[in-house]
């Protein structure tokens, strides 16, 4: 198989959240995260002070988007390279969820258009679209993050990047295909070993990563694998793992 990009050393960035319990809260919920490389610091020097430049347009996401829901109800979100957004509210079942810039003119067209799924809380993982290289064209996908199907102990690893990767996981060892995630349930305080491969030009696995995966009692893990995308990226794939307290499951009726 070959590769779509050459093969480099991975970076291993771990983005902890805060150690609290999650408040649970009635209906039904969506988070987002948008992951990439933000743009090279600028900085100009004008009477003698050193101001921060703002980044190109396009090379981050927006910072605020707002959500709508095909009626009048919307809220607004922040969206920050490698965090997962606060949780906001959706109408139950499924229906339009459209993305619109904050400074977007009435009646633009909007952002993102997505449909939401029929039930349960959901996150919306986002990144710029590889051929545009700007995230004024955007991509994304929808995967479910409630309780029941994110529990406790649980690890999804999920591979945005344009090329499938050999994940290694405990004694496990699987080929996961671009665009695809699995997920799996890991003893807690055990260090599981995690290692990453990509085939070079002739087909050949290479070791791009290895590392161990460790959650504490009640935490789950979120681990994805996406392509480099800044200016002259000395490295192929980046890999984000999202550790985090699990929401409690909901009490039965």
């Amino acid at each position: 198989m070959k590769t779509l990009f050459a093969i480099g050393i991975l970076a291993f960035a771990f983005v902890a959240t805060a150690s609290s319990e999650p408040e649970v809260k009635n209906g039904r919920h969506v988070r987002f995260m948008a992951v990439g490389e933000p743009p090279p610091f600028r900085q100009e020097v004008r009477d003698g002070i050193r101001y921060e430049l703002e980044p190109p347009a396009g090379s981050i996401p927006p910072r605020e988007v707002v959500l709508g829901f095909g009626g009048d109800d919307s809220a607004a979100v922040p969206l920050r390279l490698g965090r997962i957004s606060p949780s906001l509210k959706v109408p139950a079942g499924t229906g339009p969820l459209l993305l619109n810039r904050r400074e977007a003119a009435e009646g633009a067209e909007p952002w993102l258009n997505l449909v939401r799924p029929e039930s349960g809380d959901f996150i919306v993982l986002l990144w710029r679209d590889a051929k545009a290289g700007t995230w004024e064209k955007v991509r994304s996908m929808v995967l479910p993050d409630d309780p029941v199907r994110r529990p406790a102990g649980g690890v999804r690893i999920v591979n945005l990047s344009p090329a499938s990767v050999r994940i290694v996981i405990g004694g496990e060892k699987l080929l996961l295909e671009a665009g695809k995630s699995f997920a799996r349930t890991l003893p807690a305080g055990a260090e599981q070993p995690f290692e990453i491969l990509l085939p070079d030009a002739t087909g050949n696995w290479k070791m791009l990563h290895s590392s161990v995966i460790a959650q504490n009692p009640g935490e789950r893990s979120l681990v994805l694998v996406y392509r480099a995308d800044g200016e002259s990226p000395r490295r192929p794939l980046k890999v984000t793992v999202q550790r985090e307290p699990a929401p409690a499951l909901p009490k039965p009726d």
